[in-house]
């Protein structure tokens, strides 16, 4: 005898303080795991609901499901039919009573309670209530069994009540259910005509149109109750057939369909949508962004983009056709169930209308709207950009958008295709139609490809893009994990190839930062070079950083490994050379010269007519000469948010984000970073601290400008002027504790990241604290404002106790992964500008005893976070109980070879991938290797217990010592560990 098999689907309980949960036993979940192609099959779900005839009669319609050996315990219950399994179009039954009994709150396995909020109600009305705005929301037919309840009229004012709610958003109305009463008895009898006479007299109290948006059609069907056995139902088998396959039809020709797994996440985006509020309606498109909700700040983007290219002079016709191909474009990402809804009601769906107006009035060359009174407003302005995206998609004749695995892609700026790369020479190709308006269109904030995401790389022509869209117009390169090559701008069409880096989406990044102390910045790059040589010269320390922040000096050693390119010893040799060059004489006027030479060396005469010189030049020291070191250092023309080239090779790099702060000379001082990044929410000005990106390449400050800015320390240098932009002076004197800024800044850049991977902070020399107590008495000279103020502002370049308070306020969990550089200066001055101590800097570092020890530590840190755990399908329980199993791989961000030689040159001995509580497998380090896509691969599972269950992987190195790879802990693992797709450019999975 075969067991029987629980098909307990929903159920309505209650709860401990009387209020009702909606419980799901997960029936849908495991029905949808049984199917051989979920992905690619297309359920139909059929709802029938009543008693002792609804059985007899689902037993004759599914007779080799064994209806009666599965029925369900709770009030609702689920079934797949087994001979449609399948098909493309499996048949999905649910089966229950309008009436049931309160249920009260137990707590069996593998069931996922919704506590609800609709107050008190009873109990059948909230089971009637999860049938109309839960299951009818994915059915395709309702039948009702008649004769399971004393009056039709109860079945018709269930119906009424059902269309009293707002209905579902999101799909056509001919996809709606249709619904099926089943009475017996022959249609033409009298008494049959009176029944069904008074059934729709009773539903024809609903509003028609309530009704027709509800449900596609409502139909009364008699059975013949003087047929027996099969025959009895061969007409209404014969009509469900029928209706099924032109249901699917149906479904298809206006964007209804979504595959079983697709089902099961809007059924679970529906449940919680339901208990949470019972007034609004489940909406498909907004669903279809859970999760991934639209860009914040998208008003700002559009007018940004509209701002620059009235300014280009390009039409308004065309610009607002290219913000709905990237509207579009946004909102069909991998995986979606793309044949849901037609593609020109996504924005009035999903974009809400205040993202459309902050649009500011501008001049159109073509088309004059000089005046906000001019500019189409509110819904307006949706309906006009909804207009011109249907002209636009369907008058190109691309109608189709392909599910899953290809998204559709933009392949003009005012067209959307379904392949990538192989539709270049069709009719709708019309780039070089476009190039000529859309080239001259710059912003530095804002991507031109999709417009909804902040710009990061900068091409050679000055278009800049996102993240994302090289990942979805580049090509992945062979050896390395997320890095793309993208040869040509498909703006203005100049083919200048950009290599870009991206950090991945199970990964946090690794930070460096360097504080600011003038000439004792030797001391950071003394520690760096102690570094790199464990790294191996294979392996950069820019390889192995996502993010470099540095303050005065700070800044100037991240502009040269960074924007630079430069190497670590070439980076010490230039400081050297620069600081030596900069600090040789302080500013001496001819006049003191004189006195000095007449009345001697101490004479006040004398000094008081050289510091009355730097009274009046702003410095000590001459300006002039610091901006001619720093243009022969960095040049006179690469800016700070160009891409970086390498020697006379063409190709340019967009590497790891780079940093350097300056403050404001206002009353309020403020710090501005300027660096080669947007924040995603770069639009904000409620910060410490601002984030400075210009409009456009042409704005943007060059380096050595840039450079100027964050090193003019008061009193040593004149403030910077930068042009269109304004005054700065040393960014030490708002935030030269480097670490603090990076932090907050890591955050703006990538808030999908739950943490820090590394956190490298390097000082600029301790001074040690003076035992004596603050004086009770002020002496007139010695105490006066102007050393009291010069000390105070000296003794902010010690940074030692900012960083021991960010560390009180770290996890202890992750201490570990925040590290430390700095020595004692002891008995050598702490003058920012003693040239001369330059080398008794370094050899603090080289004497003091550990800082070997902590560099090799170091590298082995950077090098492990570079490693990240990636799911590879989504989760599914054990079988032997309710442990949830991820099947996944380890990879390897950057030059892969490079990483594992200098790690396995490090620590010879074998390595081994741990949890917290078990090994999960050895590091082999190149046989890890794939042989066919050359990248780091090492297949792993991880059991836990629940879904959000923290956990973390560790490669540990010896007993001792262990490092977290990069992307844990994470809560709510499958969803951030898979991450977001790469728009179609998938890494190899081996």
């Amino acid at each position: 005898m075969r067991p029987r098999v629980d098909s307990s689907w929903i159920d309505v309980v209650v709860g401990d303080n009387r209020t009702f949960v909606v419980r799901d036993h997960g029936q849908l979940r495991h029905v949808v795991s049984e199917l051989p192609d979920p992905g690619h099959q297309y359920p139909m779900l059929s709802i029938f609901i009543g008693r002792r005839e609804k059985d007899i009669t689902l037993q004759v319609l599914f007779p080799h499901n064994n209806i009666r050996r599965s029925r369900s315990t709770s009030s609702i219950g689920l079934r797949a039919d087994i001979l449609t399994a399948e098909t493309e179009a499996p048949v999905l039954f649910a089966d229950g009573d309008l009436v049931a009994g309160a249920r009260y709150l137990s707590n069996p396995p593998r069931t996922t309670d919704h506590t609800v909020a609709w107050g008190s109600l009873p109990a059948q009305k909230a089971l009637r209530m999860v049938y109309s705005r839960l299951l009818f929301t994915f059915a395709d037919l309702v039948c009702i069994f008649g004769d399971d309840y004393p009056d039709l009229i109860d079945v018709a004012q269930f119906l009424v009540d059902c269309v009293k709610a707002p209905p579902v958003c999101g799909l056509p109305i001919t996809a709606r259910p249709r619904v099926v009463v089943l009475v017996q008895g022959h249609p033409g009898s009298s008494q049959t005509n009176g029944v069904e006479i008074n059934f729709f007299k009773k539903l024809g109290e609903a509003d028609i149109t309530q009704v027709s948006q509800w449900f596609s059609a409502v139909n009364l069907i008699h059975l013949d109750h003087q047929a027996t056995g099969s025959t009895k139902y061969e007409r209404l088998k014969s009509w469900i057939r029928k209706y099924r396959h032109e249901t699917q039809a149906t479904r298809q020709e206006c964007w209804a369909r979504y595959n079983a797994l697709h089902l099961e996440a809007f059924f679970a985006s529906a449940v919680s949508s339901l208990a949470s509020c019972t007034e609004a309606s489940f909406d498909f498109v907004l669903a279809t962004r859970q999760g991934l909700p639209v860009t914040p700040g998208l008003s700002h983007h559009i007018s940004q983009y509209l701002e620059v290219g009235s300014q280009a002079r390009c039409k308004l016709d065309t610009l607002l056709s290219t913000i709905a191909s990237a509207l579009l474009m946004d909102h069909y990402i991998p995986g979606m169930p793309c044949k849901l809804v037609v593609p020109s009601l996504v924005p009035l769906s999903l974009f809400s209308i205040s993202a459309f107006l902050g649009s500011p009035s501008f001049s159109f060359p073509h088309q004059q709207i000089t005046s906000r009174s001019d500019w189409p407003s509110g819904k307006s302005f949706v309906l006009f950009l909804c207009s011109k995206l249907g002209v636009q998609f369907w008058s190109r004749g691309l109608f189709f958008i392909p599910c899953t695995d290809k998204p559709p892609i933009r392949l003009s700026v005012a067209s959307v295709a379904s392949e990538t790369k192989n539709l270049w020479a069709t009719p709708s190709h019309n780039w070089s139609q476009d190039s000529h308006e859309l080239g001259p269109v710059q912003s530095d904030r804002v991507c031109l490809y999709c417009l909804v995401r902040p710009a990061q790389h900068s091409l050679a022509c000055h278009h800049a893009v996102c993240d994302i869209c090289p990942q979805l117009f580049g090509t992945p390169a062979s050896y390395e994990e997320y890095q793309f090559t993208m040869p040509l701008c498909l703006l203005c069409l100049s083919r200048a190839t950009l290599v870009v880096n991206v950090l991945p989406p199970t990964m946090n990044p690794t930070i460096l930062a360097i504080d600011g102390g003038g000439v004792r910045g030797g001391i950071p790059l003394e520690f760096l070079l102690l570094i790199q040589e464990y790294l191996g010269p294979d392996c950069k320390i820019q390889d192995v950083v996502d993010l470099s922040v540095g303050s005065s000096s700070g800044g100037l050693i991240v502009l040269g490994l960074n924007a630079m390119g430069w190497d670590v010893p070439k980076c010490s040799d230039v400081f050297d050379r620069l600081a030596r060059r900069v600090f040789s004489q302080r500013r001496q006027p001819a006049i003191s010269w004189v006195f000095h030479l007449i009345l001697g060396r101490d004479s006040i005469l004398g000094n008081t007519a050289k510091w009355l010189s730097w009274l009046l030049h702003d410095s000590c020291y001459d300006a002039s000469v610091f901006d001619t070191c720093l243009r022969e250092a960095f040049g006179e023309q690469r800016r700070i948010f160009d891409a970086v080239s390498h020697g006379s090779s063409p190709q340019l790099n967009s590497r790891s984000r780079f940093g350097v702060v300056a403050a404001t000379i206002a009353k309020e001082t403020k710090s501005f970073v300027f660096g080669n990044f947007n924040a995603v929410d770069w639009f904000s000005k409620e910060r410490s601290y601002e984030l400075f990106r210009a409009k456009c390449a042409s704005s943007e400050p060059s380096l050595w400008e840039v450079a100027r800015a964050t090193a003019a320390a008061p009193f040593y240098f004149s403030t910077a002027y930068l042009r269109d932009i304004g005054t700065f002076q040393d960014g030490g004197l708002q935030d030269n504790f480097a670490a603090g800024i990076a932090r907050r800044i890591s955050r703006r850049i990538w808030p999908s990241r739950p943490g820090i991977a590394r956190l490298i902070s390097m000082g600029t020399g301790k001074v040690e604290s003076s035992p004596e107590r603050s004086p009770h008495y002020r002496h007139v000279f010695y105490d006066s404002f102007l050393r009291r103020g010069f000390d105070a502002w000296m003794s902010n370049l010690d940074t030692h106790s900012k960083w021991l308070h960010m560390m009180d306020e770290v996890d202890d969990r992750i201490k570990e992964d925040y590290l430390r550089f700095d020595v004692s200066l002891k008995d050598i001055p702490s003058a920012i500008d003693n040239a001369e101590a330059m080398d008794d800097y370094r050899n603090l570092v080289i004497l003091q005893p550990g800082s070997s020890r902590m560099a090799r530590q170091a590298a082995t840190a950077l090098l492990i976070a570079r490693f990240f755990f990636v799911v590879d399908k989504l989760p599914r329980e054990e079988p032997s109980g309710p442990q949830i199993r991820y099947h996944g791989s380890i990879r390897c961000k950057g030059p892969t070879m490079p990483v594992l030689e200098a790690l396995l040159r490090l620590h010879s001995q074998e390595m081994e991938f741990v949890t917290d509580t078990t090994t999960l497998g050895k590091f082999q380090g190149r046989d890890d290797i794939c042989a066919s896509c050359k990248r780091y691969c090492k297949p792993l599972s991880v059991v836990v217990g629940h879904p959000d269950e923290v956990f973390n992987v560790y490669l540990r190195v010896d007993r001792h010592e262990r490092w977290r790879i990069s992307g844990f802990p994470s809560k709510n693992g499958p969803k951030r560990l898979r991450g977001r797709s790469r728009q179609g450019n998938e890494p190899v999975l081996c």
